[in-house]
């Protein structure tokens, strides 16, 4: 159907600039039959009817989503138990980032994929800033001990949570986004198990497509009482591309620095303080209505455990905010 919609497009545009001719040059200007074969030719029609596609909301949102881990054997092998559970269902929608980007390449009507992830990894010498702030290329080929894997991004700032690695990830994030259109960015912890068939429900029935995701932003919220604010719990948060642009390439480190809470960098409350920086409105999705993980399981036997036991009850619905983060009081049983 979208094909016949793009040659009806293509048509209509032929007979209106035709039209247009006619009142005018007709002689010189009219569309010869060569370009009319030209505007027909298959990938042509193919560009249009996705581009028509994207425009209309027909086809189904994209979600980067990057799974935050670190060098060390721990870690490693975390990652492989990650690829065993919630990587390793063979759902094709759910694919690594190199995946994605071939079938993007290749002809991006035919794209399977709706979910591409990558392990994100500080690969940068100690050398190196902890934020990306100068002109060295932004990802490197491997991690400082020269290991590498094929789903995992090392970006070339020295390791680190709270100081740098989450704006830089976003800033890698949008510039993907741009290239190969890529929807939505998401960040999760490597202790956060996650149901892929509650992440794909969330991602085709909630969240709006290019050119509607504008200044979306999710997760389970947590208050701030020295920013004001509502920001996504660091276990699992997402946000619209242009958001991730915004935190990652429109604001300068410094300026990041600058909005942080002096001496006491965090890496959730900081994202969520750079997001509400936004000159326009920002839209919460409160994901403790649907949440789509499990967190924390820091060793493999809970892990597993959770995988094979709990996730398919995921999505779960639980209170709108954990008020017994936030007061004592209300963990006794007070209160309204």
């Amino acid at each position: 159907m979208k094909i016949v919609a793009a040659l009806a497009a293509v048509m209509v545009l032929f007979v209106v600039n035709s039209k247009r001719n006619n009142q005018s040059d007709q002689a010189e200007d009219i569309i010869q039959p060569r370009e009319i074969r030209q505007l027909l030719r298959e990938d042509n029609i193919r560009a249009l009817a996705a581009e028509l596609g994207s425009r209309s909301g027909s086809r189904p949102a994209t979600l980067l989503l990057g799974i935050f881990s670190t060098t060390g054997e721990k870690y490693s092998h975390r990652r492989v138990y990650i690829r065993d559970t919630y990587l390793g269902t063979g759902n094709p929608k759910i694919c690594k980032l190199s995946e994605f980007i071939r079938q993007t390449t290749e002809d991006p009507m035919r794209r399977v994929c709706e979910v591409p992830y990558t392990f994100v990894i500080g690969a940068g010498g100690p050398d190196r800033p902890k934020d990306h702030d100068d002109s060295e290329p932004l990802t490197l080929d491997m991690d400082p001990d020269g290991n590498s894997e094929d789903d995992c991004t090392y970006l070339n700032i020295r390791e680190n949570m709270e100081n740098g690695k989450s704006p830089t990830y976003l800033k890698f994030a949008a510039n993907l986004a741009e290239e190969y259109g890529i929807d939505y960015v998401a960040k999760t912890d490597d202790d956060s198990v996650i149901s892929p068939w509650a992440l794909l429900e969330f991602i085709e029935e909630d969240l709006p497509p290019s050119p509607y995701n504008r200044r979306i932003y999710g997760g389970a919220p947590r208050l701030s009482n020295r920013k004001s604010h509502i920001y996504a719990a660091g276990e699992f948060y997402m946000m619209s591309s242009d958001l991730a642009n915004y935190v990652g390439n429109v604001l300068t480190p410094a300026e990041r620095l600058g909005m942080m809470i002096p001496r006491k960098p965090t890496e959730d409350l900081d994202i969520g303080t750079f997001v509400h920086g936004h000159p326009r409105v920002i839209k919460f999705l409160n994901m403790n209505s649907r949440k789509i993980w499990i967190h924390p399981e820091k060793t493999e036997l809970a892990f597993r455990d959770k995988w094979e036991n709990e996730t398919f009850k995921l999505p779960k619905r639980t209170g709108f905010l954990d008020w017994g983060c936030y007061c004592p009081h209300v963990l006794n049983g007070h209160g309204l």
